[in-house]
């Protein structure tokens, strides 16, 4: 392989991975909806490059959803020795999930199509089924609590969490206390 091949592939890497940085930035601060444009503005490129290097917006929002199961994957690795990552993970998800304004972006955003949303409860699904069995043998979460229920409670946080505080207590706090009551064992 010659030098101007390598420089050449390294600079199409690079110009992918910018553009997969500003979709998840701007997905993040503004929804699933931002103007493709916008993702190859931000990410220094030309449409015809964001376009050879995501088709549609479809395959960027597939692409933006693997890398956020991949921070999921790395946090519940970080925490493989806890009995409790099962519920760090749904309260790093929720927090993720409510300052990014996702859940309000979710319920705004009828573009979205389900078979995204489909995939990312499966990986999220997958990921958590082990750090799930764990917090149930340690007495965490209830016995019959499904891993496939996982989305719910995502969206059960996130939603109770959008009133930022009541009084001195953050919302999203309050709304994880009642989720953990309701997870525990009876």
């Amino acid at each position: 392989m010659s030098s101007s091949t390598r420089i050449h592939r390294k600079d199409a890497r690079e110009r992918r991975e910018r553009l997969i940085t500003a979709a998840v930035d701007l997905f993040g601060s503004e929804g699933f909806d931002v103007p493709l444009e916008k993702i190859a503005s931000r990410a220094g490129v030309s449409r015809p490059t964001l376009y050879r290097n995501f088709p549609n917006r479809e395959t960027i929002i597939a692409i933006v959803q693997q890398v956020h199961l991949e921070r999921v994957q790395e946090c519940v690795a970080q925490w493989a020795d806890r009995d409790d990552a099962f519920l760090l993970a749904i309260d790093m998800m929720a927090e993720k999930t409510l300052s990014s304004g996702g859940f309000e972006k979710l319920l705004a955003s009828r573009n979205n199509p389900e078979a995204h949303t489909e995939i990312f409860v499966s990986g999220v699904t997958s990921i958590l089924s082990e750090p799930l069995e764990r917090a149930k043998a340690a007495g965490l979460v209830r016995k019959d609590f499904d891993i496939s229920q996982v989305g719910v409670v995502i969206l059960m946080l996130s939603g109770g969490a959008l009133a930022r505080t009541n009084g001195d207590r953050p919302v999203l706090v309050m709304a994880r206390d009642l989720l953990t009551t309701g997870l525990a064992p009876r």
